[in-house]
């Protein structure tokens, strides 16, 4: 009884198209820890985004994320006693390899890469707009249905303009929309997801 008056407040505070009482909750934790209203405010989650993740921390899936800076930053006690995994392809040397000969970014061959690997993933971009780009633009040719993108980097209109599509998208996604993002944030956002959905999927 004491919550719905909560979620209501937050759907009207948030202005979000999606919003439920967990995810209310995420949003609310990532304005504590970050002190930017603007910030929670830009935040939206689509419906299955909160599933998919819970799927992927209870098989065992992939964290593909675009800079070993916020590899750096996760709280890995989140994923204790489970098989999820954490990776980072862009310093690999095989990506580099083939950046040079294709003559194309570092970030969009990790995705390809990434995307290669069985099972659930969560592709997280705090950096790299080309990352979130090539995702799109492989959206574009196959169905990608075991793939959420949490999308935060910064800048400016280009990155903006990459963080609408997806939101057009039918991908599941979590976005941080305008200028606001960057590693730092990427990661703080991930890391309350992780802390909400631990307790129903671990022991």
């Amino acid at each position: 009884m004491a919550r719905q008056p909560q979620r209501g407040a937050a759907s009207r505070r948030f202005g979000i198209p999606y919003i439920s009482a967990e995810v209310s909750e995420i949003i609310a934790q990532i304005e504590k820890d970050t002190a930017d209203p603007q910030l929670a405010q830009s935040l939206q989650f689509s419906p299955t985004a909160l599933t998919h993740i819970k799927r992927l921390v209870a098989a065992g899936g992939t964290i593909l994320v675009d800079t070993q800076l916020i590899t750096a930053d996760i709280d890995y006690s989140t994923l204790e006693g489970t098989n999820t995994r954490v990776r980072c392809f862009i310093d690999d040397p095989e990506v580099l390899q083939l950046a040079e000969i294709r003559h194309t970014t570092r970030a969009e061959i990790a995705v390809d890469i990434g995307l290669a690997i069985p099972g659930p993933k969560l592709l997280v971009v705090g950096s790299a707009p080309a990352a979130l780009n090539r995702v799109l633009i492989r959206r574009q040719h196959e169905p990608l249905s075991e793939v959420c993108v949490l999308a935060a980097p910064s800048g400016f209109a280009n990155v903006v303009q990459l963080k609408e599509k997806l939101r057009d998208s039918d991908m599941a996604y979590i976005v941080a929309r305008g200028k606001k993002g960057g590693t730092v944030v990427t990661a703080g956002i991930l890391n309350a997801i992780l802390r909400a959905i631990r307790p129903k999927e671990t022991v």
